[in-house]
């Protein structure tokens, strides 16, 4: 019996000098060249395995795993942390607004017998007025900024403007209500390339007074993801709003007709 027990140790002896020591984790700082961190960890973490961890602080990351796991997952953030190729994002922005009032109106009295017809307003004489009015706007311009492959950027100007609101208290006072409204235009984008395609996440805004009533503002937004070849531009969004009335009665007779076009043309041109 003791025997047996004494071959039994040796055994066992044998079995764990022979056996596989996995090393204990440790903890390295990796420090990036190109890349921040947030942008790395997401890639890092489906790699880890059991206790492994991973974090970051600004360009720096932190990870605690093996020693064969940390010479595995160098390799890949220096395959990932690489220069971002240097881009120009241009936006450009066409506008073009028509208001236009056409007709006529006639004031006066016409008196025939026992019958008196009055047309519009006789205080002001036998008359007759020929409407045309009509007012043209445009706003046109492009907006560029300089941006890193896979990093935002925001361009944005603009003013800020009063706006008068009214109104009647419980005593029948007329309050008025001045508030200052931001009127900006500019873009928020991030920008990937695949080859010569870039695919822009975009963000894009052209806001505007009117121009009939300052009291109102224009807003136009546009929100996509689209892909252009690099180097050419490309319509990711186009408004083209008309309304029409007329307004008839004995002695006038009034059209109104308004047009707004509006569109947001794109490029993105690699610098380097």
């Amino acid at each position: 019996m003791k025997g047996s027990m004494r071959l039994f140790a040796v055994w066992l002896t044998s079995v764990v000098m022979t056996a596989p020591l996995s090393a204990a984790p440790t903890t390295e700082v990796i420090s990036l060249g190109y890349s921040m961190a947030e942008t790395l960890i997401p890639v890092v973490e489906p790699m880890l395995q059991g206790e492994e961890r991973v974090s970051g602080y600004g360009n720096q990351l932190i990870i605690r795993a093996e020693p064969e796991r940390l010479e595995e997952i160098r390799s890949l953030i220096a395959t990932l942390d690489e220069q971002p190729a240097k881009l120009r994002i241009s936006i450009a922005n066409s506008g073009n607004s028509v208001d236009s009032d056409q007709g006529y109106s006639v004031d006066g009295r016409l008196s025939q017998g026992p019958v008196d017809v009055i047309i519009g307003d006789p205080r002001s004489g036998n008359q007759t007025r020929i409407i045309r009015r009509a007012t043209r706007g445009a706003t046109d311009g492009v907006r560029q900024v300089t941006a890193n492959e896979g990093y935002p950027v925001l361009i944005q100007s603009g003013q800020s403007v009063p706006i008068t609101t009214t109104s009647t208290d419980a005593y029948g006072q007329v309050i008025r209500d001045v508030q200052y409204r931001d009127v900006t235009q500019g873009f928020y984008a991030t920008v990937r390339i695949n080859g010569d395609m870039a695919t822009i996440t975009l963000s894009a805004n052209n806001d505007s007074i009117n121009q009939s009533d300052s009291r109102l503002i224009n807003i136009q937004r546009t929100d996509t993801v689209v892909t252009a070849r690099l180097g050419e531009w490309v319509t990711i969004g186009a408004l083209d709003d008309t309304a029409a009335a007329q307004d008839r009665d004995i002695g006038r007779r009034i059209s109104t007709r308004s047009q707004d076009q509006n569109s947001i043309r794109l490029k993105v041109d690699r610098l380097e």
